[in-house]
């Protein structure tokens, strides 16, 4: 298991005409309900965004949902006291190319605000902590807004388009890397 930093980075935001503060936590196996909630709420809202599938993933059971908090690095970004925003880092030993941002997902009603910015700052201080040197992500080519804000962070891309299969269709996903450090 990784180290924990309990609060990766925060940022007042001005929403709807008052100053709130986002913050992003890197959750452990014990925030196991936290992981749970707010990725089930991102694979209901934006489920064409994802691999994940939704009738599984609600029904791991507490062991399931630990085991991936201690496999992966997962964040959340909470505005006030509200989860608002979802991420992890994959590590895993069949990615020789290094670490993966993936599952990122921002709540409809703060999207376009600043919270995206702040998850994604925090996931690339932490990767680079751990050593990696690019941070590499993939994008389904007909997700255009999640494609333009990549690239307004600095992502570059589209690098390597590849074809996968998803829920009996074949979808394009494309390949965005950047630079850490």
């Amino acid at each position: 298991m990784l180290p924990r930093a309990r609060t990766e980075g925060s940022r007042l935001l001005e929403l709807q005409g008052f100053h709130r503060q986002i913050s992003v936590f890197r959750l452990e196996a014990d925030d196991w309900q936290t992981a749970r909630d707010v990725r089930l709420s991102a694979l209901t809202d934006s489920a064409a965004a994802f691999l994940g599938d939704e009738a599984a993933e609600r029904g791991y059971n507490e062991n399931q949902w630990r085991a991936e908090l201690d496999v992966h690095v997962w964040f959340v970004a909470r505005l006030d006291d509200k989860a608002v925003g979802l991420a992890k880092l994959n590590r895993s030993p069949d990615q020789s190319d290094g670490i993966h941002l993936e599952a990122m997902w921002v709540a409809p009603d703060v999207r376009r605000r600043g919270v995206g910015e702040v998850l994604v700052s925090a996931l690339e201080a932490t990767a680079a902590s751990l050593g990696a040197q690019v941070l590499r992500l993939w994008v389904f080519t007909e997700n255009r807004s999640a494609r333009d804000f990549y690239l307004r962070l600095g992502y570059r891309g589209p690098l390597h388009p590849q074809k996968i299969e998803v829920n009996g269709r074949f979808r394009i996903e494309e390949e965005f890397e950047k630079r850490l450090g």
